[in-house]
């Protein structure tokens, strides 16, 4: 009796070769699309679509691969478990009995066991029994009871049963079919071909280690994906709150009290507070902001226009500045700043707004930062760089006065303040690591 259970091993070579199998398979779908010439009326270029087929061959390998393994174990097990049942059902069937042969009435026993697994059945046994006078036909029954049973070849022209004679030379299989009523024949042919040998795939072992993942890049791909699926959750459900707060602001167009913590102003960017925020067709604001727009300080367009001004972040950051130059330059009317009061007292942040500082300040597109992707120690990073690493600054923004209060630091000068900024870190975190060698020395004392 056949075993059909085989070790782990077998099965996970045998997903692996799928896999294989699959990804090349995805491979040359995309090789014959990149030779597809673009659409009629599409300007893109020869270059440019090379790379924007390789940009999607890469993901949606990573995605199949991803996914293959993801599925790998589960799928071995439900292989594993078929032909675990499947062995349980050759060991455990029972053959019926009390079958009699057709020609003689006598008795007969099962000879041969088979597993039959049918496509709109379950697998069952089937069992092959023998006339103890060796009368033919014989006869096959399911474990369940039903027998199996062949249609006899018909005439077509008189339906007689048609007798059949096969003549095999190891070479060539010639049967032929005659009717005994009409004389009908028909000859069918098959010739015998060597069982060919698997061929050797040279190229599998590295096929391999490209397609199917570590374990280690498996858990990679596992935290990727649970992350974007996290995200889509979060974004449908800001999806359903945008949908609310629209249907809101419809009953209430001139504006609402938002209850509820965690959301940020869309000018100053500080976390709502437990009195709420104001939403109105604007967006969100916290009710300091509000109050300035109520007064006059600042246009409520800011709040969905942040492209119209800079605050003092935005101006550090995409310019280097230090906080102390830019409060000198308030002071002296360099650049000019509108405060939001708090309440109408004190100052709750400074914007400085494009219209306000015609010619001094450029477009907030102009001095965006970059990704650029590196590689070190063998690993593939992305960071964000500034925008006057890729041009020329004086170049880049002829025209705009605030060059003429600027300067550009020399690498080596740049390179000098990073090496002091981290020594003044090393220093803090030393004196931190000996006070709480301290604390616990201090508690270790009885």
């Amino acid at each position: 009796m056949e075993k059909h259970l085989k070790p782990h091993l077998y099965y996970s070579d045998l997903y692996d070769r799928h896999t294989v199998e699959r990804c090349r398979r995805t491979e040359q779908s995309f090789d014959r699309t990149s030779t597809t010439p673009p659409p009629k009326g599409k300007k893109i270029s020869k270059e440019e679509a090379e790379r924007i087929n390789a940009f999607a061959r890469k993901l949606y390998l990573h995605a199949e691969t991803g996914e293959r393994y993801l599925k790998k174990e589960e799928t071995i097990r439900e292989w594993m478990d078929a032909d675990r049942n499947r062995d349980d059902l050759l060991k455990n069937a029972q053959a019926p009995e009390g079958i009699r042969c057709l020609t003689c009435r006598n008795l007969v026993k099962p000879i041969l066991t088979q597993l039959w697994s049918g496509i709109d059945k379950p697998d069952r046994v089937l069992f092959m029994y023998e006339c103890p006078n060796k009368c033919l036909p014989l006869r096959a029954f399911f474990s369940d009871g039903e027998e199996w049973r062949t249609k006899p070849d018909l005439c077509p022209r008189c339906d007689a049963v048609l007798s059949r004679k096969a003549n095999d030379d190891g070479k060539k299989l010639v049967t032929t079919y005659t009717c005994p009523k009409c004389k009908y024949s028909k000859t069918d042919e098959y010739t015998w071909t060597k069982k060919e040998e698997e061929k050797i795939d040279e190229n599998f072992a590295a096929d391999r280690d490209r397609f199917c993942l570590s374990p280690e890049e498996g858990r990679k791909y596992a935290d990727e994906k649970y992350g974007l699926e996290q995200l889509a959750k979060l974004t449908e459900e800001w999806k359903e709150k945008d949908k609310a707060l629209a249907e809101r602001l419809e009953a209430n167009p001139n504006g609402f009290i938002l209850e509820g913590v965690g959301r940020n102003c869309a000018i100053c960017g500080n976390s709502s507070r437990e009195d709420g925020s104001w939403y109105d067709k604007w967006g969100l604001k916290c009710l300091v902001c509000q109050k300035a727009i109520d007064k006059g300080e600042i246009p409520a367009s800011l709040a969905k226009d942040k492209d119209s001004w800079y605050s003092k972040w935005d101006l550090e950051h995409s310019f280097n500045l230090k906080s102390q130059t830019l409060r000198k330059w308030v002071k002296e009317g360099i650049i000019k700043a509108r405060t939001v009061s708090r309440y109408g007292n004190g100052v709750h942040v400074e914007l400085f707004l494009l219209k306000d500082n015609k010619d001094f300040l450029p477009p907030k597109k102009l001095v965006k930062s970059h990704s650029v992707t590196e590689e070190r120690d063998g690993k593939t990073w992305h960071q964000m760089h500034p925008w006057y690493h890729f041009v020329d600054p004086f170049k880049h923004l002829k025209g705009y006065r605030i060059l003429e209060h600027m300067r550009v630091v020399p690498p080596e000068e740049m390179e000098a303040r990073k090496e002091e900024e981290k020594r003044k870190w090393e220093e803090k975190r030393a004196r931190r690591e000996a006070k709480k060698q301290v604390r616990m020395r201090h508690r270790k004392k009885p």
